[in-house]
């Protein structure tokens, strides 16, 4: 069984679970590796991932035993609206704090906060609002903001109400760069609108990455996009025209596109298992990046409710209004990776890499998430034979133990 043990105390207070040490190790997991499973300890310091192998000892450092469990990298969704009953359209950051405590239980390490506001003033307002909570802590960390809205387009706005749409514009976009400098990290962006392609160099130039979604756009459209500077796809195949046999659209664009990467959601029902399998069979492990597209009903268990002033019922993995309209997935990251497996016949080093190092990449925090690798950030999730979350560890601590650290002792 797993157990986290305790050394003599070197550090502080942790989310109300008592004194832990700066230093925790954990012994005999099983890493995925992509070059294959290593049985090894992984030590963790400073927030840091400080050593790897066989062995290792470290006195006065927390130890947790993860024999017979898997470890990977910590999952990041680079796409996601809440969760836990914690929504993220909303200018209180006190519902992002929530999110970030909850999401480790799903295997959550870190996220980009997906939201946009009814308007240009309302948005500014949520992002100077939210800006705060942007960044290490406690728990998974929001690595910044993806701006879902307000340049797509109304003919494939989904869920989103048309008042929230605009043209795009480089002076709004501006707005929010101001509002929350340094932290925006994505701007979906329908391509075929007037003044789109211009905005695309804007975003680009800014270091934002842009992202074609809620598009109309034809094949042609889409590749004016790529040739701007459009380099990510928001949930491939979802909110964009569909592909015909005389005109693919973006998404056949997009899987033609060897610089690409593209978001799938992969809960089952946003695509059936035998689209996300096309779609992985030419996009490969590079470029799928595996997102929730979470509401705030992801892991509540309700069965109802709201989108702004739209009402929901819950069925099976998505949340949708009463017309049929999916408003966004309620099966939670452990789950989309135990799917990756399944539907994809993907092994785990992989269904990490679609869940971890290629959403880390998106979000520009490659150099320091989405890999088990010294030097890199000790953001962990430990699984059962089952693939269902026993521990996960953020930035070094345990932020969430299935057995409630079932053998503790501070000598």
């Amino acid at each position: 069984m797993s157990h986290l043990r305790s050394g003599p105390r070197r550090g502080s207070r942790n989310g109300g679970n008592g004194l832990l040490p700066e230093a925790l190790l954990i012994r005999n997991g099983v890493i995925a590796l992509p070059a294959g499973p290593l049985c090894a300890d992984i030590l963790c310091d400073g927030g840091r991932i400080v050593a790897i192998g066989r062995g290792l000892a470290t006195p006065g450092a927390a130890e947790f035993d993860a024999s017979g469990l898997t470890v990977g990298p910590g999952f990041v969704d680079v796409h996601v609206h809440g969760g836990g009953g914690h929504s993220f359209f909303t200018r209180d950051r006190a519902a992002v704090d929530a999110y970030r405590a909850w999401a480790p239980r799903n295997g959550v390490t870190a996220f980009l906060v997906s939201t946009a506001g009814r308007d240009a003033t309302a948005t500014v307002a949520l992002l100077e609002g939210l800006a705060p909570a942007i960044g290490p802590g406690t728990g998974a960390e929001p690595l910044g903001f993806h701006l879902e809205g307000p340049f797509i387009n109304p003919v494939r706005k989904g869920a989103f109400d048309a008042s929230m749409l605009r043209p795009p514009s480089i002076a709004e976009f501006s707005r929010y760069l101001d509002a929350a400098p340094g932290l925006i990290r994505q701007v979906t962006v329908a391509p075929e609108l007037p003044g789109a392609v211009a905005l695309i160099h804007t975003i680009a130039a800014s270091g934002v990455v842009p992202a074609m979604g809620h598009t109309d756009a034809t094949a042609a459209q889409a590749r004016e996009g790529f040739a701007a500077g459009v380099h990510h796809v928001t949930h491939l195949f979802n909110a964009m025209r569909p592909l015909h046999q005389r005109e693919g659209g973006p998404a056949v664009a997009a899987l033609l596109e060897d610089t690409v990467t593209c978001e799938l959601i992969c809960d089952g029902a946003h695509l059936v298992p035998e689209t996300l399998q096309l779609a992985y069979r030419i996009l490969g492990p590079s470029r799928a990046v595996i997102v929730t597209d979470n509401l705030d009903l992801a892991g509540t268990g309700e069965a109802a409710g709201r989108f702004g002033t739209q009402k929901l019922a819950v069925s099976g993995a998505v949340a949708a209004r009463a017309d049929g309209t999916i408003v966004g997935s309620v099966a939670t990251m452990d789950q989309h990776f135990r799917n990756a497996v399944s539907f994809l016949g993907v092994d785990l080093a992989t269904s990490f890499r679609l869940c971890s190092t290629n959403p880390a990449r998106v979000a520009g925090a490659q150099t320091r998430k989405g890999a088990v690798e010294v030097g890199y950030d000790a953001d962990l999730v430990l699984l059962d034979d089952g693939l269902c979350v026993v521990a996960t560890v953020c930035g070094g601590r345990l932020a969430h133990s299935a057995d409630q650290w079932r053998s503790v002792s501070v000598p």
